[in-house]
């Protein structure tokens, strides 16, 4: 793994970040955490565009939450409107009380001081 191939977060780097909150029974949180991540890795992360996604469960089991980055608004929207993405869309659905997904641009990021 290379540097390009993590995360990074910062303000002014173009893109965009599709935050994706899922509310979910406790039952449910496991296996809508496995299935984001089974299916980016077999489908989304070959997507033109497609930069990372990273995965977060909620301690108290109730929320999932997708965060996913793109290289621009144009890749995400191809990737919406790709063969089988609604499909998948509505397999993540069926585990989850509700979803919230938004658009986002980084304005700042704000780091721990490291002393030397």
């Amino acid at each position: 793994m290379n540097e390009t191939d993590v995360a990074k977060i910062q303000p002014g780097a173009g893109g965009i970040t599709l935050i994706n909150v899922y509310e979910v029974e406790p039952e449910h949180q496991a296996e809508l955490s496995r299935l984001l991540s089974e299916v980016t890795e077999a489908i989304i992360r070959k997507h033109q565009g497609f930069v990372s996604v990273s995965v977060h469960s909620s301690f108290d089991g109730r929320h999932v939450v997708n965060y996913a980055q793109w290289a621009s608004k144009v890749d995400f929207e191809n990737f919406m409107a790709s063969p089988g993405t609604q499909d998948q869309l509505k397999g993540f659905a069926a585990l989850a009380k509700s979803i919230s997904p938004a658009l986002y641009k980084v304005d700042a990021v704000h780091a721990a001081e490291c002393e030397t």
